[in-house]
């Protein structure tokens, strides 16, 4: 379900992030916490490695659609699902713009603060409507991640409750805890 591995890979950037581990430990350890399947990993760790590889360019992307804010001072949550949203929207096309924009803001709803949410959604629709798409590249391990059978999937996790933003940033870090 690609909708994990997007979530999982938003987890692995954020820890990138903040430093709190390396590539490989980050990968290996939230993929085997979040019970990526084969098919999960390859398109999670596809995402999180494209969006190192063009963070400059994204960071940049992200500065020129926004007023008064450089991507250094943002929220490490909103920074990061930004990246991880402006990605998807102008360099793979495993999922639409408009899509890539919902997965985010839902992200932030769970993650980030109460603003998040209307602040993602915010510069992502000014990154939609003044930015070109640079890539429409579908990878193989996005099709494949699109390809599994329903059956296999797992039920997504759902929030069920508003969650304060020191019980969202103890999701992160629990997600991040080395065992």
């Amino acid at each position: 379900m690609r909708h994990q591995s997007r979530e999982t890979a938003f987890k692995i950037i954020y820890q990138l992030d903040i430093g709190k581990n390396d590539l490989e430990t980050a990968l290996q350890h939230t993929m085997e916490e979040d019970g990526l399947n084969r098919r999960e990993r390859a398109f999670c760790q596809e995402l999180v490695m494209a969006v190192e590889d063009k963070l400059s360019e994204i960071d940049q992307i992200i500065e020129r659609n926004t007023t008064g804010w450089h991507v250094g001072r943002m929220m490490s949550v909103d920074r990061n699902l930004l990246r991880l949203a402006v990605y998807e929207m102008l360099f793979s096309a495993h999922i639409s713009p408009k899509g890539a924009i919902n997965e985010a803001v839902d992200m932030a709803k769970v993650y980030g603060k109460q603003e998040s949410a209307s602040f993602v959604n915010s510069i992502l629709d000014k990154v939609l409507k003044q930015e070109e798409r640079r890539d429409d590249l579908v990878t193989e391990a996005a099709a494949e991640a699109a390809e599994e059978p329903a059956l296999l999937q797992e039920e997504p996790k759902v929030v069920t409750r508003e969650i304060s933003e020191k019980e969202a940033e103890q999701l992160l870090l629990d997600s991040t805890q080395i065992i």
